[in-house]
């Protein structure tokens, strides 16, 4: 027996024991509550550690799909630069061969 306890019987044997058992009532019901708010604290706690989890694990998942984007959008711009070349290009020799042609039928039209 604790002196806690010793204590609890003498008070109760001196107050006639209806008062100290209320009190004593209280007291449990106060440390059960204590208890039952450090379970929901810790409940909170996973809770909250498992929704930061799932929320980093979504952010490294778009992060990792916007890096694939700005891959995929690098190649685009380099497939669009190179077409834009071989325009270039097609334009250019079109004007050539239209010069080429005009000159051409310029040279057949005049008398010899």
């Amino acid at each position: 027996m604790s002196s806690a306890d010793i204590v609890v019987s003498v008070a109760q044997v001196a107050a006639g024991g209806t008062i100290v058992q209320a009190l004593v009532a209280v007291m449990r019901r106060r440390s059960e509550l204590r208890q039952l708010d450090r379970q929901t604290e810790s409940v909170a706690v996973d809770t909250a550690d498992q929704l930061v989890t799932m929320l980093r694990r979504e952010l490294l998942d778009a992060k990792e799909e916007i890096s694939g984007l700005k891959q995929d959008r690098a190649s685009l711009v380099q497939q669009i630069e190179l077409l834009s070349r071989q325009v270039s290009t097609a334009s250019a020799d079109l004007a050539v061969a239209r010069a080429d042609l005009a000159r051409t039928r310029g040279g057949a039209d005049k008398p010899l």
